[in-house]
């Protein structure tokens, strides 16, 4: 595990990854304030147009209401709900490139999206669903950039088999995109349990005790979630382990094929402009 996570953090070092907009730091220094000023939060996610639009087209999906102004998506959401999403816009909007990083985050924000969508039921914050979706495939986005040429067929083998990506990647890096993007995870600083879920997506997580912070779900989540985006893509990469791990974690978390449709409309619906992995690349993969 320390040779892989030695591995991990040198690739990371040589991969140079996008600054995240000041504004985001201002607006963590207040959110960690004992009283957070709500007025400096809502100028701080004002300062940026183009991630001010973003996110409030998000806010108002992830609190089923129309959210028009900073100040209101404060109210709505509390103080850390609002960074969480004020982060998340930001990992999308520097993340935006021609290269094929670009592919990586697109799949990554319909993932995000059928995340959100699906806690409903849950006792979990829809803001960490949303962030956990973006960040899960964070260590592909390193890779692309340390070595364009050999990754992408790791990419593409992820989306048909995530259970057996890691073992691959092992052979051809000493680490895993898995161990990447926890680092990444850490280095942005965001939430234990959500660092904890992306070393721990493709397995069969059991619940232990409380203490997991929601681990367990946001596994299970995602496993619904791969199944959820694979759908709207034409099915493109619907195999017979993501519906399996799909059907399983239904299951285990009491989501309802109801659920898991409207999930599916929603992604089609927010996601219509963005871009799919190109189905001839999957079938050859």
């Amino acid at each position: 595990m320390k040779q892989r996570l030695a591995i991990a953090a040198n690739i990371l070092s040589k991969a140079k990854l996008p600054k995240i907009p000041n504004e985001v730091a201002a607006l963590q220094d207040e959110s960690l304030h004992k009283n957070p000023n709500t007025v400096v939060i809502a100028q701080c996610i004002s300062r940026n147009p183009k991630l001010l639009t973003r996110f409030l087209a998000v806010s108002s999906f992830v609190s089923k209401k129309e959210v028009t102004t900073a100040k209101q998506a404060v109210d709505i959401l509390g103080v850390k709900g609002v960074f969480t999403l004020f982060f998340s816009n930001a990992i999308e909007y520097v993340f935006e490139s021609a290269d094929d990083s670009a592919d990586i985050i697109n799949h990554s924000i319909k993932v995000a999206i059928a995340l959100a969508e699906l806690s409903g039921r849950l006792n979990i914050s829809k803001s960490d669903c949303y962030l956990f979706g973006l960040l899960h495939n964070v260590g592909y986005i390193v890779l692309s950039r340390y070595d364009s040429s050999t990754y992408k067929t790791h990419y593409l083998k992820s989306l048909l088999s995530p259970s057996t990506a890691s073992e691959r990647e092992m052979e051809t890096f000493g680490t895993s995109a898995k161990f990447i993007g926890v680092y990444v995870a850490k280095k942005w600083h965001v939430k234990n349990s959500l660092y904890g879920a992306i070393l721990l997506q493709g397995t069969d997580h059991q619940k232990i005790d409380d203490s997991e912070h929601n681990i367990y779900e946001l596994v299970h989540l995602l496993n619904i979630a791969r199944s959820v985006v694979a759908h709207t893509e034409d099915k493109r990469y619907v195999t017979e382990e993501i519906q399996s791990s799909s059907s399983d974690s239904m299951a285990k978390l009491g989501i309802t094929n109801l659920e898991f449709s409207r999930a599916r409309a929603q992604v089609a619906k927010m996601t219509q402009d963005l871009k799919s992995s190109a189905k001839s690349a999957l079938q050859e993969k």
